[in-house]
């Protein structure tokens, strides 16, 4: 695969696809929406034309840095509408999910805490990655939310980022 790499200036992401520039507007859920942040631009071969081209933001800010900030979820996330939509899709992702899964066979070895060892864990293959999992999901803060809960929450890792702090639910 044949790639350039630009750096770029200009304050809205952009891309080009087929000569043709297009605008869009990046969201960081995590940091500020007015920090200005170097915007690296993929310009590919010909022969590349079809894929789309995204634009990569870098932030020179490390996550040290961002601690001594307070982070507010100004979202609407917590209404109940919200809460009682989010559960509806959650109850049809979960029914699609195993409708899905139905159609494949038990491996029994991926439940097996004698099948997989590794040094210093004992336990099936499933267990192992749902730790290291929920391991990753711990350092990003995922479980600081109100509504999200860890199955193993006595070896998380504490969060890299500071806690969001979130409005009370009445």
């Amino acid at each position: 695969m044949e790639a350039k790499l630009f750096i770029a200036s200009s304050s809205p992401s952009s891309f080009a696809v087929n000569g043709t520039t297009k605008l869009s507007r990046p969201s960081f859920p995590l940091t500020s929406q007015t920090r200005e942040f170097p915007i690296f631009k993929l310009h590919c071969s010909a022969r590349l034309s079809k894929t789309v081209i995204q634009s990569l933001h870098a932030s020179t800010n490390s996550i040290g840095s961002m601690t001594t900030k307070q982070r507010v979820d100004e979202s609407e996330n917590l209404t109940l509408e919200a809460v009682r939509y989010s559960l509806i899709r959650q109850e049809d992702s979960i029914i699609f999910s195993l409708l899905e899964r139905a159609q494949y066979c038990y491996n029994g070895d991926t439940y097996d805490p004698d099948a997989f060892s590794m040094d210093g864990f004992h336990g099936s293959l499933v267990e192992y990655i749902l730790r290291g999992t929920e391991k990753l999901h711990a350092k990003v803060g995922r479980y600081k939310s109100p509504d999200e809960h860890p199955f193993f929450p006595d070896e998380l890792p504490d969060p890299l980022l500071p806690p969001l702090q979130y409005p009370q639910v009445k």
